[in-house]
């Protein structure tokens, strides 16, 4: 079997992501320097694309006194088919410094087909200073999929708020769902 990745795993680099999940190619993209049979590696990411998913997740931190947080956050998506495993929201691709009171912040997640997405679990490790966070809410725009699920929260992600729960499992509001061509 053959995993190429031809990405970084670094939080400064690319999109951020620091943990890849490698999909298997067929050997001749592998052995494409010694045959020279003309693959390229954009052949090769075509392959790789075909057969992974990327997903755009917002994330809204509520506009309350203390909302945000700078504990690490993470997110697993769960489809009809798979999940994503736990994904760790290192690099916001808007904000320098993540998880801000009344900011949106914006993720790439890729990941194998998951299938249709049915829920997400979204929490953080309650490290650091600041932990406690309020999750408005999440958004997901899959375009190979032709979908964007609204996932609304509205609750503190804090163990001395709420129900002192740091992780959440949400479901997608089937009204603000939006469909369209992929």
């Amino acid at each position: 079997y053959y995993f190429p990745c031809q990405r970084w795993l670094a939080v400064e680099e690319d999109d951020g992501q620091i943990a890849r999940e490698l999909v298997p190619v067929d050997e001749a993209f592998v052995k494409k320097d010694s045959e020279n049979d003309g693959q390229s590696p954009a052949t090769l990411g075509l392959e790789q694309k075909a057969k992974s998913t990327t997903y755009t997740v917002k994330v809204k931190t509520g506009d309350k006194k203390n909302a945000g947080t700078d504990a690490n956050v993470f997110i697993t998506l769960y489809g009809s088919k798979d999940d994503t495993g736990i994904v760790s929201l290192k690099a916001s691709k808007i904000n320098k410094n993540k998880f801000e009171r009344g900011k949106v912040d914006e993720f790439t997640v890729e990941s194998v087909d998951i299938g249709d997405l049915k829920k997400i679990k979204i929490g953080h490790d309650n490290k650091g200073n600041s932990t406690g966070w309020f999750l408005e809410w999440v958004e997901i725009d899959a375009p190979s999929l032709g979908q964007c699920l609204k996932f609304p929260c509205g609750r503190w992600l804090d163990k001395s708020e709420d129900d002192g729960a740091i992780e959440r499992i949400i479901f997608p509001a089937e009204l603000q769902t939006v469909e369209y061509i992929p």
